[in-house]
């Protein structure tokens, strides 16, 4: 039987559905917090990485010696264009919108402009997912693949702190040491990295290892010695609190944020976690690495010249015609860049 509204029957709108996934940044806004917008579309930056050397000893006759400097390198990185829109023609304001009263009796154009701030939440909630995945990329593998229509390369930080365990070593088999394992790993990042780590997430398949684990399960039940906690609890951005390690120092966490890989494989688009189920990550909670902005650029048409913004986003809202059609853009460079390179560390352990 068709689905007919009947205009004589008293009818009540009771609420608009929307099922949309929740929009959530912890890689973006945990370790990105450093923002910056740039006015071209390369972003240098200058890296001075030090060193533990002491000065010297000398006799008061033989005079000082000379401390020599490291000097500084500088790189530069493209930031990648982001840049959805959205079309839309008048057929598409003649009917109601959702949760639009049956009789309201609201214009076309009113409705036009009741839909624009939807379409621009939009297309900036798919920018900042796009944010969010160049984030974990960057943590994860120290490398962001760029590949889109027109444009495949890599940009590749140099990141190097990775460890991989393998056989019985593996996290969940019979000769693993779980405990040993991440204080080896938090005392490499302060010697070789000149980070003191002090969280660790782990992904779904670590944790799981981690939490069936004999050894850690017997050091945690001592009455007589604090050595840590488990006490899982949910936090905001989709994070969720496992617990915390007094040695090595560790607060645990586990992030199952996923995204739609769309691009491997067109035809077969796939649900991907965010942070790898086998992993785990140690990192300082607060590093401050920079979300870097590089400008967007457009034609004026009024002018008729190309104008350079200097901003996180920029929107445009402008008409072509023939057929008539209102296009809403929206255009952004980001690019997150882990400037003090192994400062954290990477481990695949099952």
């Amino acid at each position: 039987m068709p689905n007919v509204i009947d205009i004589y029957q008293p009818r009540y709108l009771a609420e608009v559905v929307r099922q949309a996934p929740p929009l959530h940044t912890f890689f973006r806004d945990t370790f990105f917090t450093n923002v910056r917008t740039f006015v071209t579309e390369r972003v240098d930056i200058d890296i001075i990485k030090g060193n533990r050397r002491m000065a010297a000893f000398v006799h008061p006759k033989a005079g000082g010696q000379v401390l020599e400097s490291e000097g500084y390198e500088t790189e530069s990185y493209a930031a990648p264009l982001i840049n959805p829109y959205d079309v839309t023609t008048a057929e598409r304001f003649m009917t109601r919108l959702p949760g639009e009263d049956l009789y309201s009796g609201m214009t076309p154009a009113q409705r036009a402009a009741r839909q624009l701030v939807d379409e621009y939440m939009r297309l900036n909630d798919a920018a900042t997912r796009r944010e969010e995945w160049m984030a974990a990329q960057a943590i994860t593998t120290g490398r962001i693949p760029v590949k889109g229509k027109g444009v495949d390369e890599v940009i590749d930080f140099g990141f190097t702190n990775k460890k991989t365990l393998t056989g019985t070593a593996q996290w969940g088999k019979s000769a693993a040491k779980i405990r040993d394992n991440l204080s080896a790993w938090v005392d490499e990042v302060s010697v070789h990295g000149f980070s003191n780590v002090d969280m660790a997430i782990l992904g779904k398949n670590a944790l799981q290892a981690f939490l069936a684990d004999e050894s850690i399960y017997k050091a945690l039940d001592n009455r007589r010695m604090i050595l840590g906690e488990i006490a899982p609890r949910n936090l905001p951005n989709g994070v969720r609190y496992i617990g915390w390690l007094a040695d090595p120092g560790l607060e645990l966490y586990a992030y199952n944020e996923v995204y739609l890989d769309d691009w491997t494989n067109p035809e077969n688009p796939v649900t991907k976690p965010l942070m790898p189920e086998n992993k785990v990550i140690l990192a300082p909670s607060n590093p401050g690495f920079m979300r870097a902005y590089g400008a967007c650029g457009y034609i004026e048409d009024s002018s008729k010249e190309w104008v350079t913004s200097q901003t996180a986003r920029l929107l445009r809202c402008y008409v072509k015609h023939s057929p008539d059609r209102r296009i809403l853009e929206l255009q952004t460079r980001p690019l997150m860049i882990p400037d003090r390179v192994d400062s954290w560390l990477v481990a695949e352990v099952c």
